[in-house]
């Protein structure tokens, strides 16, 4: 073997030596977090089973006599350990904040360390490859090694060769983010309807390693064990047929509001629509302190789309774009974390007339043919779409059954044309003309203002659901068949929400603002005062909300099942 082949190779050993000592180290690293959260899981357990604990009612008239008749050391101990006083309540709800703090930590640390782990893998996959490649360069020469190469390899540490140390960092790595992905969903199903026996499981899947789990098939089985426990179920199609629908609403059908709509009985919530430009830019984020998933734009904090685990097969994400390849890669982005993704197609504005987006589709069939053809052939989840009426019936009908051979399981129609403005009503008679020539379901949209227009829309068009934009912003009880509830309490209402799921304060205020200027007026003190509003908390004090405000900043996510009660 020439003596540069033998250095190259002595370097590669080298180098694949040191890849491995600082993946163990990661490895290491990795365990000691592991088991550092542990911790903070054993100690959420217990703060929950306190506060689950039944209370003992002792101020009744009874209780006091019983205790002082039969006041013995025992009946105190009896007594104390049946007790939850506010003090003692409070210092649990803290430890279970700081528990969950302390295990969101932990993700973040361990998704790092994974980073570098990944890298390291790399590498030496990189090294396999090199080592590869001189192995046949010199197949016949690495019988005839000199004595004094023979030295020099003796001075490299003895054990497995090249392959065997990549091979050997490849499977441990692919175990190590399989127990992570584990740590996730644990994480993100703790809350405070657990049981005890759900916990248990969880403290013993956590301190499970991977290296036993995987030899046998075992991590699998608790996988599966695991998404039984937590009743997680496989996404299932979207149900087109008799449904109350929030529409799409820019600034205005953020998580909170969604979440709201949902609350007093819509079916099918859209979210504003997110130009794909911007999602691009985006990354996923688990926002455990809030028990959401954001969609963040790199390098800033700027929540660009957030959604959670509540409304994931309801929630449907809708879309701004003007290319099919650019469209594919934002719908990538966000698809496994919602219920469906529509394109807009409807959109008058300026901007999105000008960017070749929204209603500017509309007079591109062959565009639209390529977006939704590259997205239902790439997509797990349904694609759908939201038209306008175009200037003859027959054209939107035209549009309508081609829309439809593409394979969209529904087509929502609003129906006005680009020109029509809000005040200009709309043409129930046209939606009607689709709904009869198309086998799909057909979502009506437009004047829908009280609840008995959902019925009126459906009779007057044949439609099989309803959506409601504007009517539901005013009022989202809208959506309830006991009527609608009076806007000042649904406004309240809606603030809450947006404390719990940490909506953006601006888009908080412009919901905030387009209720009061309906049904009262901006320039009185009440829309003065959200003008000045900076954040959450200023919103929170001006209606009284202070107290609800810092109860979800303390105990975050588990406020979700508290919801009820606060």
């Amino acid at each position: 073997m020439k003596d540069e082949d033998m250095e190259a190779r002595i370097e590669q050993k080298k180098k694949i030596y040191e890849i491995f000592k600082d993946f163990v180290t990661g490895i290491t690293q990795l365990e000691e977090l592991g088991n550092a959260a542990n911790t903070f899981l054993l100690r959420f357990h217990q703060g929950l089973s306190f506060l689950q604990r039944p209370p003992m009612v002792t101020s009744s008239k009874l209780m006091e006599n019983i205790i002082k008749k039969n006041e013995t050391r025992r009946l105190k101990s009896y007594i104390e350990a049946g007790c939850i006083n506010i003090h003692d309540a409070a210092q649990s709800t803290r430890a279970l904040h700081t528990s969950l703090s302390g295990l969101s930590d932990h993700l973040i640390k361990a998704k790092s360390l994974l980073i570098e782990l990944e890298r390291l893998t790399d590498e030496a996959a990189l090294a396999i490859e090199s080592a590869t490649l001189l192995d046949k360069d010199s197949s016949d020469e690495l019988q005839q090694v000199t004595c004094d190469e023979e030295n020099e390899t003796a001075q490299l540490p003895q054990g497995p060769e090249i392959t065997e140390y990549a091979a050997l960092i490849a499977v441990i790595y692919s175990m190590m983010k399989q127990n992570y992905a584990m740590q996730e969903k644990i994480v993100r199903s703790l809350s405070l309807k657990s049981s005890s026996g759900e916990l248990e499981t969880y403290s013993l899947m956590w301190s499970l390693r991977p290296f036993d789990l995987a030899s046998s098939g075992v991590f699998e089985f608790f996988v599966a064990a695991f998404n039984v426990a937590t009743k997680k179920k496989k996404k299932t199609k979207m149900d087109y047929q008799n449904k109350l629908v929030l529409a799409p609403m820019v600034r205005v059908g953020t998580l909170s509001f969604r979440m709201l709509a949902a609350e007093y009985g819509a079916d099918i919530t859209y979210g504003e629509e997110i130009i794909d430009h911007k999602l691009v830019k985006c990354e996923r984020r688990l926002n455990v302190a809030y028990g959401t998933t954001e969609f963040v734009e790199k390098g800033t904090d700027n929540v660009v789309f957030s959604t959670c685990e509540e409304e994931k097969n309801r929630v449907v994400f809708q879309m701004g774009t003007s290319d099919a390849v650019r469209a594919l890669k934002a719908a990538e982005i966000v698809c496994n974390d919602v219920a469906t993704v529509d394109i807009n197609m409807g959109c008058p504005k300026a901007f999105s007339i000008q960017g070749g987006m929204g209603a500017a589709l509309l007079s591109k069939p062959e565009l639209i043919h390529d977006i939704l053809a590259t997205l239902k052939r790439n997509l797990d989840v349904p694609v759908t779409c939201k038209i306008r009426l175009l200037k003859s019936p027959a054209d939107t009908v035209e549009l309508a059954r081609r829309i439809e051979k593409l394979g969209v399981p529904a087509l929502a129609v609003h129906g006005r044309k680009i020109a029509d403005r809000p005040r200009d009503p709309a043409k129930w008679d046209e939606i009607a003309d689709v709904v009869a020539a198309l086998s799909i379901p057909v979502i009506a949209n437009g004047d829908v203002l009280e609840y008995d227009d959902f019925s009126r829309i459906k009779n007057a068009t044949g439609a099989a659901s309803v959506m409601v934009a504007r009517g539901a912003m005013w009022n989202a009880s809208i959506f309830s068949p006991k009527g609608k509830s009076h806007w000042e309490d649904v406004k309240k209402k809606y603030l809450r929400k947006s404390i719990l799921w940490n909506n953006d304060v601006k888009s908080t205020k412009y919901t905030i603002k387009e209720m009061i200027a309906h049904h009262s007026c901006l320039e009185l003190p009440e829309g003065k005062s959200i003008n000045k509003a900076d954040t959450l908390e200023d919103l929170a004090r001006l209606y009284d909300l202070e107290d609800y405000f810092w109860t979800v900043k303390n105990i975050g996510p588990l406020t979700h099942d508290l919801n009820h009660v606060l």
